[in-house]
């Protein structure tokens, strides 16, 4: 085999092997990011919003923390809301986080979730 051709097999080689080592490194990277955020943004929840806060409550945070938001009084009775992208999410594949607060009957908060999009996948 001529040199030149070992050098066209081995540079191949590596290139498929840095491709599926991105396809296994890159999931499990944004689980991880996603994971982290989830916690934090969970934590940050637990801190400004007591059991049982008002409507008011509910929508002041989501004015400081969200860029749009929305309460749904038709199905579930629950406030979501959009954080800002950062520069890394819209890189990473247009990711879109999004925080909801869950509500009780008499209207008062009952729980949040944090929710993960990416819209570029």
């Amino acid at each position: 085999m001529s040199r030149l051709l070992k050098v066209v097999v081995a540079t191949a080689a590596v290139g498929a092997a840095s491709v599926v080592a991105a396809a296994i490194a890159l999931p499990i990277s944004l689980h991880f990011y996603d994971s982290a955020t989830k916690k934090a943004l969970l934590h940050l929840v637990a801190q400004q919003l007591l059991p049982h806060a008002s409507m008011l409550d509910m929508q002041d945070f989501m004015r400081r923390h969200t860029v749009r938001y929305a309460f749904n009084d038709l199905n579930g009775h629950d406030y979501a809301g959009f954080l800002q992208q950062s520069n890394l999410d819209r890189i990473l594949f247009d990711r879109a986080v999004q925080i909801v607060l869950y509500v009780n009957e008499d209207q008062t908060f009952r729980s949040a979730d944090v929710r993960v999009y990416y819209t570029w996948l």
